[in-house]
């Protein structure tokens, strides 16, 4: 920065110091709010210091607004998964078999979350490290040797895009894995937080351990 350059910011500096100093000053200059003009922000062309202030307003009311627009949104969206977790539990407290349970986490789950493909995978101890960090994200971004982990217990969709594997910690046996899968690539994310799907597993878990799905031991 030049000397004038740096003389003109320290004059505008104590000129911006001032006029905060003075909160009067324009109540007893009225007339310069309408005098000074300023660069419109999206417009080649200058307005007054009132103008300015609207549109800066009016800038806030709508960032406001689309925030709360998120909020409400997300708000609906939260209040119609917990209503649907609370009747998936249901159908898992009134499984009695090995299929029933499978079959309410599969069409609950897909229900409730709104994913086009829920499996449940055999017990494996390949799995032991997803019960405490699940595997999450887009199939792209998914390591190679996990991806090839999973497609030796099943087919992999071609039209999935993200999935999560999460390890059930089951009673002495290895884990089983439940599969979420989708068409959307940006439904599963790496840093997707995992603490109501890990919650989802070990309710699943219990309740395959409840009806004795695994006798002998696997994997």
């Amino acid at each position: 920065m030049s000397e004038i350059d740096s003389t003109q910011a320290e004059q505008e500096a104590l000129v911006a110091e001032w006029l905060r100093a003075t909160p009067g000053f324009f109540e007893r200059y009225a007339e310069l709010l309408n005098d000074i003009r300023l660069k419109h922000p999206h417009e080649d062309r200058t307005i007054s210091l009132q103008e300015r202030q609207m549109s800066l307003l009016r800038n806030q009311n709508t960032e406001l607004n689309r925030r709360l627009s998120e909020m409400l949104h997300f708000g609906s969206r939260n209040d119609k998964t917990q209503q649907g977790l609370v009747a998936w539990l249901l159908m898992l407290m009134k499984a009695s078999s090995q299929a029933d349970v499978e079959h309410a986490v599969t069409a609950g789950l897909a229900e409730v979350f709104e994913v086009d493909a829920v499996r449940i995978l055999s017990p494996n101890s390949a799995y032991a490290p997803w019960v405490a960090r699940p595997l999450c994200g887009p199939l792209a971004s998914l390591p190679q040797a996990d991806i090839d982990l999973l497609s030796q217990s099943l087919p992999l969709d071609a039209a999935w895009q993200s999935m999560v594997a999460i390890g059930l910690p089951l009673q002495g046996h290895p884990p089983a894995v439940l599969l979420l899968a989708s068409h959307d690539a940006t439904r599963f994310t790496v840093d997707m937080g995992a603490f109501y799907l890990q919650q989802i597993a070990q309710l699943t878990a219990a309740a395959l351990d409840r009806v004795g799905a695994y006798e002998a031991p696997v994997g």
